[in-house]
C-alpha cells in the first residue's frame, strides 16, 4: 500500500474545496472595453503623412506658426512651439476632424499633454469643443467654441516632458463636434516661448 504523508492529503483536501466553492459569481470579472468614438496617436508623424493629411484643421490666429507633427525616441505626437518664431504673438489651433458623438450615452474625451520651457501662465493651451463649426480654416474664429475643463501640465522651465492625463466630460453634447487645441506664445519673450506636446486623444462612451 503507498503511504501518503498527512500535509499532501491536507493540501489535496484545500485545493478540492477551493476549487469546489469557485463559481461563476465568484470568478474574476474581466473589465467592459468602452467603445471607441475617435482615436488618434499621431502614430504617421514618423512617416511623411502629416496633421493636414489626416484630416485635422491647422490655423495660425496669430502669427505664423502652425501645430507639427514630431517624433522623439520612437514616439509620435502633435507639437506646437513659438521658439524662435521672431513673432511677437503666436497662436496656433489645432482642430480634429468632425466626430459624431452618439446621441444616448455620456462620453468622454481623454488625452496626454505636456510643456516644457513654459514659465508663465500666459504661454498656455486651452480645449475647447464646438457643435457648429464647418471645418473651414477661414471660419474658425466665427464659431461658438466653448472651453472645457481639463488637468494641464504643471508649469515646467526645464526641458523634461511630463505627460499628464486628462479625462474630460462631454455628456452634455450630442451630434457632430470638432475638438481644438489652442496654444498662445510669443518668439520674442523667453518667458513666452514654451513647447506644448499632445497625444493618445480618444473619444469613448
Amino acid at each position: 500500500m503507498i503511504s501518503i504523508p498527512f500535509k499532501t492529503i491536507l493540501l489535496l483536501i484545500a485545493v478540492l474545496t477551493f476549487l469546489v466553492s469557485c463559481s461563476k459569481d465568484t470568478a474574476i470579472l474581466v473589465p467592459t472595453l468602452k467603445p471607441l468614438i475617435f482615436s488618434e496617436d499621431f502614430s504617421y508623424s514618423a512617416s511623411a503623412n502629416t496633421l493636414a493629411d489626416n484630416g485635422w484643421i491647422l490655423f495660425a490666429e496669430a502669427g505664423t506658426k502652425n501645430w507639427t507633427e514630431a517624433a522623439y525616441s520612437g514616439n509620435a505626437y502633435a507639437e506646437f512651439t513659438s521658439y524662435q518664431s521672431g513673432e511677437a504673438s503666436n497662436i496656433g489651433w489645432l482642430i480634429s476632424p468632425s466626430i459624431k458623438l452618439d446621441n444616448n450615452k455620456a462620453c468622454k474625451l481623454l488625452f496626454q499633454i505636456a510643456q516644457a520651457y513654459v514659465s508663465s501662465s500666459e504661454n498656455s493651451i486651452t480645449v475647447l469643443i464646438a457643435s457648429n463649426f464647418d471645418g473651414n480654416s477661414a471660419t474658425v474664429l466665427s464659431a461658438s467654441w466653448i472651453p472645457l475643463a481639463f488637468k494641464h501640465p504643471i508649469l515646467n522651465y526645464d526641458s523634461n516632458f511630463e505627460y499628464v492625463n486628462s479625462e474630460v466630460d462631454l455628456s452634455n453634447y450630442t451630434g457632430n463636434i470638432n475638438i481644438a487645441f489652442k496654444v498662445s506664445g510669443s518668439g520674442t519673450s523667453a518667458a513666452l516661448n514654451g513647447t506644448y506636446q499632445l497625444d493618445n486623444i480618444r473619444i469613448v462612451n
